[in-house]
This record gives C-alpha cells, structure tokens and sequence, in this order.
C-alpha cells in the first residue's frame, strides 16, 4: 500500500473516530440533563421536608390553586418529554441497511461465527483497497447517522429542560407568594 493510499484510509478512520467522539458527547450531555433533573428534585424535595408550614398542602376553595395547578402540569409534561429523549439518546434505533463488514463489532459474531471464516474474510478485505475503502465509508455513514440522531435527542431534551423549569419556576415562584 502507498503511503498516500494509507493517508487517506487514516482519514476515514480519524472521521469515524471523530463520529464515535461525537456519539459519546451526546450521551454525556444526556446523562447530564438526567442530573440536573435529579439534583432539581432532590432540592425541591428536601425544601418540602424542611419547610413546616408544608406549602404543598394545597386548599381548593382559593382561587390561586388552578393557577399553580395550570404552572406544574406543563413543567410535569416537559419532564417526562425531557427524560424520554434522553433515554432515547442512549438507545437510538436506526433503519439502515448496509452490508455486514468485518471491521465493525457488532457484525462481527452475526457473520463470522468462526474464527477462520472472519480471518479469511477480513485478509480479503484488507488487500482489495476498493472494498476497504467503501467498508470505512459505510463504517462513517452509520457512526455519522448515530452521532446525529443522538444530538437531535439531547437537543430535544435540552429544550424540554429549559421549558420545563421555567414552568416549575413559576410554580414556585405562585407558592411562595
């Protein structure tokens, strides 16, 4: 192989590195939206267990409790959306069909349950530059479409985050007036 020809299958490689990097910040992202969430209703918890008074001891006959009661159930909704797309994010399902290749794992023990037919597979593979090439290029395809499916989820659940508090902010805020 030439050295420019090893070049150019180090971009591809470095291109879905860069994917897999990409797939792993939209799960931390996810996970961090998570714990925001948590660390948001551990303090709210604790705020109801401290407080004598128990300002969620809610009274019907004022008028104000349809107001607080219209400001938590959006909050609640945007929660749930929140916490659906970030749970989305760690599993994404995507509908693509390329062909199995030996140089991705999870096709891998799928096709080549033994050892000396994925050997004789991947050698193959390896010395026809053409096949190598469109292999790293589905390879890229795919990480690329995981990576952007994640992010549309953490995006989904970042949005749903933000609309979320507000809506629990003045919930709070209509509580403690």
């Amino acid at each position: 192989m030439l050295d420019s020809e090893k070049f150019i299958t180090d971009d591809y490689w470095q291109l879905i590195k860069y994917n897999y990097d990409q797939i792993r910040h939209a799960e931390l992202k996810a996970s961090i939206i998570i714990s925001i969430y948590s660390i948001f209703f551990t303090v709210a918890y604790t705020i109801d267990i401290l407080d004598e008074e128990n300002v969620y001891d809610f009274n019907f006959d004022d008028k104000v409790i349809y107001l607080k009661i219209l400001a938590v159930l959006p909050g609640i909704f945007f929660t749930i959306r929140s916490f659906v797309a970030c749970i989305s994010c760690f599993l994404p399902r995507l509908k693509l069909s390329v062909k199995p290749s030996p140089l991705f794992f999870g096709d891998v023990q799928k096709n080549w349950p033994l050892i000396e037919n994925y050997s004789d597979e991947l050698i193959k593979l390896m010395d026809d530059d053409n096949k190598y090439k469109i292999h790293l290029s589905q390879m890229a395809f795919v990480t690329g479409t995981i990576a952007d499916t994640k992010f549309k989820y953490v995006g989904s659940g970042i949005r749903n985050l933000v609309r979320s508090v507000v809506f629990f902010l003045i919930f709070f805020i209509l509580v403690y007036i």
